[in-house]
C-alpha cells in the first residue's frame, strides 16, 4: 500500500470512530502537530502528505495509537 493510499485510509479510520472528534476536527498526528492539534480531516490529510508523521511512524501506528487511546 502506498503512503497516498495509508493517509486515506487513516482519515478514513480516524472519522470512523465519534470519541476521536472534537467539533468535527481529528487529532492531526503530523511533524508539527504531535498529535496535539485537532484539525479538519482535509487539513490533516495535507499535513501527513506534506510533513509526514510525528516521530516518523507510520501510518498504520498511528491508527493503532488512535485505537488503544
Amino acid at each position: 500500500m502506498d503512503y497516498c493510499n495509508e493517509v486515506q485510509g487513516f482519515i478514513n479510520f480516524a472519522t470512523s470512530i465519534l470519541r476521536n472528534f472534537r467539533g468535527g476536527d481529528i487529532r492531526c498526528p503530523c511533524r508539527k502537530s504531535k498529535n496535539k492539534k485537532y484539525l479538519h480531516p482535509d487539513i490533516v490529510r495535507m499535513h501527513l502528505l506534506h510533513k509526514g508523521v510525528y516521530g516518523g511512524l507510520p501510518v498504520l501506528v498511528c491508527i493503532q495509537r488512535i485505537i488503544c487511546s
